[in-house]
């Protein structure tokens, strides 16, 4: 077995080799490279999505203290503080109060429902105090106001505020924690001196505890300050390595935008951490590499099992389905060798197989049979060609005749001066001569036009020039080709029928024209219309002995000739009173090989 599979010589265990060398093994080499390409992307998507997540954190919390800011600014720019605040201020402290007051509740409620809750005070240089809180004890307004002034100045201007984090001073019913997250700032007159400070305040470990509860829940948040303090942290026990919390903070120094992550090899724990500037907090995220990687083992795992069960399965598939392919196989080729000899009498059974297997044993007899019917209906249509030609080479000896003939009597109208038989037998002639040629379907519009013009000088010579025919067409459209015999049967059926009963004859027009890629062929009367000329003919019993070319013949050979891609339409115009046929084909020119030739194709 070993030596057959290294030497295959049946199709069944060559199909087999090869779908070992060029499927099973480069599959399984493909697998296994992409299952650690994966792993890595994987392992990448669960760092970027804790990442995204401390950006997020990163970002809410900014926003927070942006809302505070905003605040802070808002009240520095309200017209009325400065009004009830002013040293120079007339309004009663009663009425000072209760408006200051309002204002404060008005911007709490405004900037702050979705947040923890925010504590506004405002004092003035008096030493007046307001606030929109319940507070632990009194409220000195004149230390809260000297304490923001000096800091203000200790820190020589670089900004209007600062942040720090200050022991509660609001009532534990409100306030459960001990330390506030505080933004100070004086209130500036158009004089830029100060008439009283301003003091916004926020529970920050509430919001911590709030925003790291609908977080990761396996994970421990922290934030440091500056120093390296702990101010909050998600978890008893959390705590960050001295050096990694070291390497964050030089990092922060050089890069204090970017989002940092370090790895603990003795934790075995991952820490990403992201600074804060405006507060100068650095928040950080500590998760265990077991779970980050958790999910990334276990489609590894699953992976391969299923890789090894995929590949076994494939060798068994394999195996039985190139039997099942090479058995029938080796029939359809004893049939086919045998199909030549016994003249196609052959099929193969079909019993007893399924599938693609059983559709191409059906299809090889249905092919068997159709090969006969195409034979013998090959034979019958050569027979039918053959009598065709031949019923043409006859029929062609009755015009021969006629043209002869013709040309007899032209020559006698011209011996004996009659212009008019002369005419006609020249205009006859011409048409006779068309319907000899059997060759040709297309020929140029020019000749066409002549024999429509041969055709109506034989009726206006018949009835007395009743009809007037007027033609109108580019001239580069002379070797335009159009179907033989398209435009006389027009005409004709415009006199039969369309001037049937008219004594004083009629208008036809002819109107060629080429819109884009198409021909337009335009073929106008002012008869009475095939309505009219149809009752006309009922009523009086009308049968003619030979049946005319009509619209339909014209219609057959357009669609024989294009194949769809022209048509005639039949339309009859009230207002105007006359018949429209319109006849539009493709564009072709077929250009004269040399000056003065006819242009025939």
């Amino acid at each position: 077995m070993i030596k057959r599979l290294r030497w295959p010589g049946g199709l069944k265990y060559r199909i087999f080799t090869a779908c070992l060398l060029l499927v099973i093994i480069p599959f399984s080499l493909l697998c296994l490279i992409g299952f650690q390409q994966i792993e890595q992307i994987l392992k990448q998507q669960q760092v970027e999505q804790n990442k995204r997540e401390m950006g997020s954190f990163r970002e809410d919390l900014l926003d927070l203290a942006g809302l505070m800011t905003r605040s802070l600014i808002l009240i520095n720019q309200n017209p009325s503080l400065e009004q009830y605040l002013s040293p120079d201020s007339t309004h009663a402290p009663f009425t000072a109060m209760r408006e200051i007051n309002r204002n404060l509740d008005s911007l709490a409620n405004s900037f702050f429902l979705s947040t923890p809750s925010v504590f506004l005070t405002v004092t003035d240089r008096a030493g007046h105090a307001y606030y929109n809180y319940t507070s632990r004890k009194p409220i000195d307004g004149w230390q809260v106001y000297n304490d923001i002034y000096r800091q203000l100045q200790e820190q020589n201007a670089r900004a209007p505020y600062y942040w720090k984090v200050t022991d509660s001073y609001v009532s534990k019913e409100i306030a459960s924690g001990s330390k506030l997250l505080t933004i100070d700032s004086l209130l500036l007159d158009s004089g830029s001196e100060p008439y009283g400070a301003v003091r916004i305040s926020m529970d920050h470990r509430q919001w911590l505890k709030q925003w790291t509860g609908t977080a990761d829940p396996q994970a421990a948040y922290l934030v440091l300050d500056d120093g390296g303090e702990l101010i909050y942290r998600s978890q008893e026990n959390a705590l960050i390595p001295d050096e990694l919390a070291r390497r964050f903070k030089e990092e922060f120094r050089l890069h204090p935008e970017k989002l940092a992550d370090l790895t603990s090899e003795r934790e075995q724990a991952l820490y990403l951490a992201s600074y804060m500037p405006s507060l100068k907090w650095t928040l950080i995220k500590k998760i265990s590499l077991e779970q980050v990687f958790a999910g990334t083992n276990a489609i590894k795992r699953t992976a391969l099992i299923s890789l090894v069960v995929l590949t076994l399965v494939f060798i068994a598939a394999t195996l039985l389905i190139s039997s099942n392919v090479t058995k029938p196989l080796h029939k359809l080729r004893d049939q086919m060798s045998r199909a030549a000899d016994q003249e196609l009498r052959v099929t193969i059974p079909t019993t007893g197989y399924r599938g693609e297997i059983l559709q191409l044993l059906t299809s090889f007899n249905r092919m068997i049979a159709d090969i006969g019917t195409l034979i013998y209906r090959l034979k019958v249509e050569e027979r039918q060609k053959e009598s065709v030609r031949f019923q043409i080479l006859v029929s062609q000896m009755d015009p021969h005749f006629l043209l002869n003939t013709l040309n007899m009597i032209k020559s006698q109208a011209l011996k004996n001066k009659d212009s008019t038989t002369f005419d006609i037998c020249v205009s006859l002639g011409l048409l006779l001569e068309t319907s000899l040629n059997t060759e040709l379907d297309l020929i140029p519009l020019g000749q066409e036009l002549g024999f429509m013009e041969a055709y109506m000088h034989i009726q206006n010579i018949r009835f007395a020039s009743r009809y007037h025919l007027e033609v109108e067409y580019d001239p580069s459209l002379y070797y335009a080709l159009v179907p033989k015999f398209t435009l006389q049967p027009l005409v004709e059926n415009a006199i039969i029928h369309g001037f049937a009963d008219s004594v004083s004859g009629g208008q036809i027009t002819v109107d060629i024209q080429a819109s884009g890629k198409e021909l337009v062929i335009l073929v106008m009367d002012n008869g009475a219309g095939p309505e009219a000329a149809r009752q006309a003919a009922a009523k009086a019993a009308v049968r003619r002995s030979r049946k005319g070319i009509g619209l339909s013949n014209i219609r057959e050979r357009l669609e024989l000739l294009y194949r769809g891609q022209a048509s005639l339409t039949l339309t009859r115009s009230v207002e105007e009173c006359r018949t429209i046929v319109e006849i539009r084909t493709p564009l072709l020119i077929s250009e004269p090989y040399a000056k003065g030739e006819s242009g025939h194709v």
